[in-house]
């Protein structure tokens, strides 16, 4: 029998028990009270241990809850730290990259100037050749024409 089961026989007992005339007093068997008596005694054990092993079991998910909330937290935490170092790790790739940018820039801009600083030198060296080419060639044309003009002399 249950401790609910016990509460309400007890009720019924003491409703149907008889009353003192002018009081609010009833009498109730001495047997009877304690027989429920004797019957709360042995069931308060069950129902206690019921209790305590629902109170530890209680406290059993609550642990595992716990652990299970603080390894998530970790996993978070190892998540956070993770990205962070990606994101550092992208942004020093990035940074490296816009320096190599830059770098190859500066070295075209360089080579660029380079090649117009050479290609004027040849072109100057060209032009010497071709002055000294035209002088020998005027000077050929005037020797020819004094030779044409001392054979009509």
């Amino acid at each position: 029998m249950s401790i609910e089961k016990l509460l309400d026989e007890m009720e019924t007992v003491l409703v149907e028990a008889a009353r003192l005339p002018f009081t609010n007093k009833r009498i109730i068997e001495e047997d009877d009270l304690a027989k429920f008596l004797d019957e709360f005694r042995g069931l308060l054990p069950k129902e206690l241990d019921e209790a305590n092993r629902i109170i530890a079991e209680r406290q059993r998910i609550l642990d595992e809850a716990q652990k299970e909330a603080q390894n998530i937290v970790e996993q978070a935490k190892n998540y956070v730290i993770k990205l962070t170092d990606e994101n550092i790790i992208n942004k020093q790739a990035q940074e490296q990259a816009n320096e190599l940018m830059t770098q190859a820039n500066t070295t075209a801009k360089n080579l660029q100037s380079d090649a117009v600083n050479y290609a004027d030198e040849v072109f100057k060296h060209v032009l010497n050749n071709l002055e000294q080419t035209l002088e020998v060639v005027r000077q050929g044309h005037r020797d020819l024409q004094q030779n044409k003009s001392n054979l009509t002399k």
